[in-house]
């Protein structure tokens, strides 16, 4: 049902789109519908929750960049689906697609931080992340209402070139060692 959604809202405008359209596209009826979602927009989130989960896929914390451009890469590539949504009453589920993205790539990236050396650790109960979080987010969609004129490669790499001490500074993410040597100076 979902891919009907994302196939119907890709040639017109998401509230233009009906539960009875969504049905008929995915050739179910509406009973079958309303088992699984409550309405259109409950689809459509489980359809952006889905393709955010998918663009998170094999994420290396030495990449976590190559991740970011992912996102920008899905929305360029599927530019009349989020125009869609965005020029709709579901603009924030774009905007919570977009945080929903970052916040799964930085989740990822923090965990790999974590397996890679034991000795780090990082507060996902205080996330001091979230500032970059939403910087990040904002950045996304700035670069989508302004009509993706700027190569995200470059707006990337301008805004971003961040070394891996800082971004671990940037998540929270202290070494242990390093954290009670401090305390003890």
């Amino acid at each position: 049902m979902f891919q009907a959604l994302k196939k119907l809202v890709s040639n017109e405008p998401f509230d233009d789109v009906t539960v009875k359209d969504i049905v008929k596209c995915a050739g179910l009826n509406r009973q079958t519908f309303y088992y699984h979602f409550q309405d259109k927009y409950d689809c459509l989130q489980y359809c952006l929750d889905k393709i955010a989960l998918e663009n998170n896929q094999s994420i290396d914390y030495t990449k976590w960049q190559e991740c970011y451009l992912r996102i920008f890469r899905y929305l360029d590539l599927n530019r009349n689906f989020i125009q869609n949504i965005v020029d709709s009453s579901a603009y924030s589920l774009f905007a919570d697609f977009v945080l929903e993205s970052i916040d799964l790539m930085l989740r990822s990236v923090i965990i790999s931080f974590k397996d890679r050396d034991a000795r780090a650790c990082a507060n996902f109960d205080g996330q001091p992340w979230k500032l970059f979080e939403y910087g990040l987010q904002g950045i996304v969609i700035n670069w989508f209402r302004d009509g993706l004129r700027e190569n995200p490669e470059l707006l990337v790499n301008d805004l971003l070139n961040i070394d891996l001490n800082h971004l671990k500074m940037l998540l929270g993410i202290e070494n242990l060692n390093e954290e009670v040597s401090v305390r003890h100076e």
